[in-house]
């Protein structure tokens, strides 16, 4: 039986997103697989909190590990996005620069420690959210798309660094039911999350 940690946010840990009778993302795996999963992603993480306190959860009997990190960071900077910037569009790239450069550290530093493990890693980029309608978030929908292809970039570059496969989650959460809300992974985009993840740890088994 694989033993297979689970580490991040809330696109893993979205139980109080779902409804009464629907299934988070850890329920729909433990429920369409045989393998042991254990949950330490939480809800609010950022990568400084996977980086200080989910990464002592490891353990060398865990087969498989899988990290769906960095949304949080973005959308602790979405103010960013909302400034009335009087300067150049170099300008405003070398500040959005300045600002991912601390998260794609920490994320880079993170994933130097999972390759350290005999562990399979798996690295999830970040999806772009239900923004387009929202009260919240509609005016800065194309922007906010723009920050996360940045830092997902930075996702793929790092795992081909160390030669860990990423999970494009932008191909599997692909429509408004996908989502419970603007930005949380409903009961049926969960499901699809988990039959991705059981495919590559089953994969990996191999």
């Amino acid at each position: 039986m694989n033993q297979v940690i689970l580490l991040g946010d809330s696109i893993i840990d979205n139980k109080v997103y779902v409804g009464s009778n629907e299934l988070s993302v850890l329920e729909h795996l433990e429920k369409l697989s045989m393998d042991k999963y254990l949950q330490i992603a939480l809800d609010g993480a950022t990568t400084h909190h996977v980086l200080n306190k989910q990464l002592d959860y490891i353990r060398e009997e865990h087969s498989h590990i899988v990290l769906s990190i960095g949304g949080n960071d973005l959308l602790n900077n979405i103010d960013f996005l909302l400034q009335d910037f009087k300067y150049s569009p170099n300008n405003i790239l070398k500040q959005l620069k300045n600002l991912m450069t601390p998260i794609v550290q920490n994320y880079e530093t993170i994933v130097s420690n999972l390759a350290s493990y005999s562990a399979a890693s798996l690295l999830c980029t970040v999806y772009e959210g239900d923004l387009v309608g929202s009260d919240e978030f509609d005016s800065i929908s194309e922007s906010a798309r723009t920050m996360i292809s940045y830092f997902n970039d930075s996702i793929y570059r790092i795992g081909n660094r160390h030669n860990i496969h990423v999970l494009e989650l932008r191909d599997i959460f692909i429509a408004p039911r996908d989502y419970a809300n603007p930005i949380e992974p409903s009961h049926l985009g969960g499901q699809k999350f988990a039959k991705e993840i059981i495919k590559w740890v089953n994969y990996e088994s191999k």
